[in-house]
């Protein structure tokens, strides 16, 4: 009865690529509700400014795309490849970062805070609650002259470019 397989298959020849267009079209849903890895911190830092610029508009709109939960596994990862890096190293990515972020434009420093606002406002309520637990439990592992620096460098007026 070796006939009967390919009569089915000439009765729905259709059927075949009905389901392979399924399995495909959820393959290509799944790929893209994920979110990619997160870039190694000397990586971004190595980037120029309108490199890093487009990587973040990437990365938001596949914010905008994912749930809140793949959205904190993101967060995690991002916060173990920090953690991965020595003192030393965290403590010379941070003075370059920071360097950088002195040498911008007026218009520069304006068009991250608008990004970064942006991707805030992608995040659900209780994701933004959840974000500024883990700033204030952040704030309270940090030493009096730490919190200090932090607090001045946050709360500084903005020059006049």
């Amino acid at each position: 009865m070796v006939m009967s397989q390919p009569k089915v298959c000439m009765k729905f020849p259709n059927l075949r690529y009905a389901m392979a267009g399924l399995v495909l079209a959820s393959a290509t849903w799944i790929a893209q509700a994920a979110l990619p890895e997160p870039l190694d911190p000397r990586e971004v830092s190595s980037m120029t400014f309108e490199q890093r610029l487009a990587h973040g508009q990437m990365i938001r709109e596949e914010m905008k795309k994912a749930t809140p939960e793949e959205r904190k596994v993101f967060r995690d990862k991002m916060h173990q490849k920090m953690q991965a890096l020595s003192p030393q190293e965290h403590k010379e990515l941070h003075q370059k970062m920071h360097a950088e972020w002195q040498s911008l434009s007026a218009e520069q420093k304006a068009q991250l805070k608008r990004e970064r606002k942006a991707m805030m406002e992608i995040l659900t309520p209780q994701e933004r609650k959840e974000l500024r637990e883990e700033r204030r439990q952040a704030i309270e592992r940090m030493s009096p002259e730490e919190r200090k620096k932090w607090h001045d460098e946050m709360h500084r007026p903005p020059k006049n470019d």
